[in-house]
C-alpha cells in the first residue's frame, strides 16, 4: 500500500518524535525465554518496511504500537504483513482460530505474539 501524503506526514511525526529505531529496545518488550527472536525480528522488518522512512531513516516501530491507532493499517495490509511472516519463518498457518491471539491482535506485540503460538512446519 503506498501512504497518502497526510498520512506520510502524521507517521513522519510520529517519527521524529521518537527518535532513531532501536531494534533493541523493542525486542526488549518481549520475554525472550518464550518468545522466538527470529519472529520478534521479522515482525519488526516488515512493520518498518510498510510504514516506511522518515528523513532517511526507517520508522521506530515500537511493541505497543497499534495497527488501527499509529499505523492506520488496513486488514488486508495486517493479514498480508502476518502471511509473509509465516512463509519466511516456515510457521504453519493452519488452525488459527485455536490460537489464543487470534482475532485479537491489536498491536506487533499481539501478532508476534500470535505468530509465536503457531506451529512451525516441518520438512523432510
Amino acid at each position: 500500500m503506498i501512504l497518502s501524503a497526510i498520512e506520510h506526514m502524521r507517521l513522519k511525526k510520529i517519527a521524529l518524535m521518537r527518535g532513531k529505531p532501536n531494534i533493541y529496545a523493542y525486542a526488549r518488550s518481549f520475554d525472550c525465554h518464550n518468545v522466538d527472536s527470529m519472529i520478534v525480528c521479522e515482525v519488526y522488518n516488515l512493520v518498518q518496511e510498510w510504514a516506511g522512512e522518515y528523513n532517511g531513516a526507517p520508522f521506530p516501530v515500537q511493541a505497543d504500537d497499534t495497527f488501527d491507532g499509529v499505523y492506520r493499517m488496513d486488514t488486508d495490509d495486517l493479514g498480508d504483513i502476518y502471511c509473509e511472516a509465516a512463509h519466511r519463518l516456515g510457521i504453519s498457518k493452519e488452525n488459527a482460530e485455536a490460537n489464543a491471539y487470534y482475532d485479537k491482535v491489536e498491536t506487533v506485540k499481539d501478532l508476534v505474539l500470535f505468530l509465536n503460538e503457531q506451529p512451525k512446519i516441518i520438512y523432510f
